[in-house]
């Protein structure tokens, strides 16, 4: 590939010292840009770094590419701000190894009065008698603890040392001393690979980078679709998407994945809804004009399929089935913003089949695009009904096991919000499903009684209930202290529990409890399946499937 000149892109390898990398990073000659995403690494990961630098252990290469471009580059690499330096008409700026690079530069460069920065301690110290790194201690310092940000600087080296002589009597002082100096010399004559790709133009080097980073676990689809899109000043996909999942929290959706954000994107751009080449989509000059309406277009949509759930129950990520119901649904309000009432009808008994049949837990990526297309034509007035969903298949049968992975799990528990159920230490209030599963998760869902004999029963859904947000413990010693009243007798029926559950409780009889709350919930599920359509199972209970495609777990 070559550059606008013509000039074939050349690579070159040099192995240079450490200190010789960082004061080109300090001179400005090497920069960060900004489509690199920022610093995140842990302060053990920091220290992880120093001990293999110290060991001699390889920390990988570098990667540099130099070009007369001039790019947007962070004012500071760690905590320290870097000046912007344009040396025989080229910038060089790291395309792989920033986070290493801004370890070791904010450490070991690091003012005496600047230790903190955005949040990361970048004081790191070294315990001569230990060896081992550590952060600033809570107590006074030791004598023992080395500053790492004076190992590489000649004066404030030999000043450390000086305060060691001081602190501690001559012999140790000596062994500190040795320890110190073996230190300095690890970091001044460890040797790190540079490589630096040369006269190359941005599609290129953006494309090694996306490349490098598709083997990390840090840098997110969208992250990279953005490093191929990249334009200095123009729109970036994966800030915008950063920014719409904040909105999106306030709804109960921030874990809310980002790759269903950039699927819906790429349907609204008429892209295929399982796109892999990103390279060679995104440096299509149109697509890349294109993004920002599209982005437009998908965040509107999103939040109007977020409307239509809201009423069914669907106030958070947590309670969403599938994430694709989002896309679908999302591609159904892009075309149509203001269906019919029978539309809305058909997508709410689309909704619920899909959810307690587990449609798309076994659908390929083929139908899922047929599903796309009708629920396009749908919301176009180019078809009443759906040709691929059978809406009379019968829902899969009641769960025997309580994992929230489980789009059926998440559908049993769209019928426990349906209860409104009420609040374990004030039974006159309503729960907020919304805020307990943001907070909390599926713990959000405690268990009925912790350690029931039968094992069936203990890993029920029949065994879990929504808690209290500041609720500790089994549920069922706080519904036992709450003793013989009209308002327990509610709270359980707002939970699925029978009408005779008190009985249960006063006698302490727990596996009575659960037996009788696991049957009135499955003929409770079974008369919300009928209101809403739903064919009922052949079978009472099954086994349910890990199958969402919804994170249970936070970003």
């Amino acid at each position: 590939m070559t550059d606008e000149g013509d000039r074939k892109t050349e690579v070159s390898t040099d192995v240079l010292f450490l200190g010789k990398v960082l004061e080109r990073v300090k001179a400005g000659s090497v920069l960060i840009p900004r489509f690199q995403r920022p610093f995140v690494w842990k302060s053990n990961q920091m220290r992880e770094l120093l001990d293999s630098v110290r060991l001699g252990f390889p920390i990988g290469s570098i990667m540099l590419w130099e070009t007369g471009n001039e790019v947007t580059a962070v004012e500071k690499v760690g905590p320290i701000n870097v000046p912007r330096v344009h040396r025989r008409g080229t910038y060089s700026y790291i395309l792989d190894g920033q986070q290493r690079l801004s370890t070791l530069f904010g450490t070991l460069y690091l003012e005496d009065q600047n230790p903190n920065h955005d949040e990361v301690d970048w004081q790191i110290y070294y315990d001569l008698e230990a060896r081992e790194f550590t952060p600033t201690p809570r107590t006074a310092l030791e004598p023992q603890l080395f500053p790492v940000n004076r190992l590489l600087n000649t004066t404030k080296f030999l000043a450390a040392c000086r305060d060691i002589e001081e602190a501690v009597e001559p012999l140790k002082g000596k062994q500190l001393l040795q320890e110190a100096d073996d230190l300095a010399n690890a970091f001044r004559d460890y040797q790190l690979p540079v490589i630096t790709i040369k006269q190359a133009p941005l599609d290129t080097a953006v494309t090694a980078f996306a490349r490098l980073n598709l083997r990390g676990r840090c840098i997110t689809i969208d992250q990279m679709v953005s490093a191929l899109t990249y334009k200095e000043g123009a729109f970036n996909l994966a800030d915008e998407i950063g920014q719409f999942k904040e909105e999106l929290a306030h709804r109960g959706f921030r874990n809310l994945d980002r790759v269903l954000i950039l699927r819906t994107v790429l349907v609204a751009l008429d892209r295929d809804l399982y796109a892999k080449d990103w390279e060679r989509l995104m440096v299509n000059e149109k697509t890349r004009e294109a993004l920002p309406d599209g982005f437009t277009k998908a965040k509107k949509s999103i939040l109007l399929a977020l409307d239509f759930l809201e009423p069914l129950g669907v106030v958070c990520d947590r309670l969403l089935p599938y994430g694709l119901q989002l896309v679908l649904l999302a591609e159904f309000f892009r075309h149509q913003a203001d269906p019919t009432k029978e539309q809305c009808e058909l997508l709410e008994r689309w909704f619920w089949m899909t959810s307690f049949t587990a449609w798309f837990g076994s659908v390929n990526t083929a139908r899922a695009r047929v599903a796309l297309v009708e629920m396009r034509e749908l919301a176009l007035g180019k078809r009443a009904s759906f040709n691929l969903f059978d809406l009379d298949a019968a829902a899969a049968p009641f769960p025997t096991r309580f994992d929230a992975r489980s789009a059926r799990v998440r559908a049993f528990m769209l019928y426990l919000v349906s209860l409104k159920p009420r609040s374990l230490t004030d039974p006159t209030n309503e729960l907020d499903p919304r805020e307990l599963l943001s907070e909390l998760g599926s713990l959000a869902l405690t268990y009925v009684a912790s350690r029931p004999d039968n094992p069936e029963l203990a890993n029920s859904p029949a065994n879990r209930m929504f808690r209290d947000l500041e609720l500790v413990g089994q549920a069922v010693t706080h519904l036992e202290n709450l003793g013989d009243s009209d308002l327990l007798a509610d709270l359980l029926l707002s939970h699925g529990f029978p009408p005779d559950a008190t009985g249960a409780i006063h006698a302490r009889d727990r596996m009575a409890l659960l037996s009788g709350r696991k049957a009135a919930l499955i003929a409770g599920e079974r008369k919300f399946l009928l209101a809403h359509g739903i064919t009922l199972p052949g079978e009472e209970t099954g086994d349910a499937i890990a199958d969402s495609d919804v994170s249970d777990d936070d970003d």
